[in-house]
């Protein structure tokens, strides 16, 4: 089961859309991480880097998670049935209707690297540019808590992905952007964003950042 999750991310990750997410996703945590440098050359131990890691993380979010989450909504049943995939699964003992579950998986996997790497890498610069050991361990801490956002992330656009690609078929990027965005935008209107999946994805990421936001001091 592990090498068919394995081989589904795999696939998942070569589409142009999951490799789209993924270079934003760097090129963000790379542009953010020499942001980070400069600042703490420029203004010393009171650079403000924590609150560059959540605006960096923000932008991460959305750029390496939309394409991604796109990307895993298509029609991936047909896909791997014209592959083949299935019929290579079936000789390895994992039929047809387990792989919904690997694909779920895989969906959850991708989407989580595409926003953990880049968001967590640009969070340990700043463990690298501490002035002190006690100040090194809280940010240490807060690199810790976007990492486990970004599980969060990955399983939650993952899962809803997952779903409106077995659902919708070939509408499944439809169907995903009527779960996801028009709600959002909907609640944006009224108000309560947060009601909303990006909404509350954004309210927790806001909560890890102002929890962080002492690791500078």
């Amino acid at each position: 089961m592990l090498a068919a999750v394995a081989l589904s991310r795999a696939r998942l990750g070569r589409t142009t859309l999951s490799r789209i997410g993924f270079a934003c996703g760097v090129l963000l945590g790379a542009s953010f991480a020499v942001l980070a440098i400069v600042l703490r050359a420029t203004e010393g131990t009171r650079a403000p880097l924590e609150g560059l890691v959540g605006l960096g993380a923000a932008s991460i979010t959305l750029l390496a998670a939309a394409p991604t989450t796109l990307a895993a909504a298509s029609d991936r049943t047909a896909e791997d049935r014209e592959a083949g995939i299935e019929a290579l699964a079936a000789t390895h003992g994992v039929h047809a209707q387990s792989l919904h579950v690997v694909r779920w998986f895989a969906s959850m996997v991708q989407i989580t690297r595409a926003i953990g790497l880049p968001l967590v890498g640009l969070a340990l610069v700043t463990v690298a540019l501490s002035s002190s050991g006690a100040m090194a361990m809280r940010r240490i801490v807060f690199a810790l808590g976007l990492s486990v956002f970004s599980v969060i992330a990955g399983a939650t656009l993952g899962t809803i992905a997952t779903f409106a690609a077995r659902m919708g078929g070939r509408r499944g990027r439809v169907l995903l952007a009527a779960i996801v965005i028009v709600p959002w935008m909907l609640a944006e209107l009224a108000g309560r964003g947060s009601y909303s999946i990006p909404g509350a994805l954004s309210a927790l990421l806001s909560l890890l950042v102002d929890a962080g936001g002492g690791a500078g001091t």
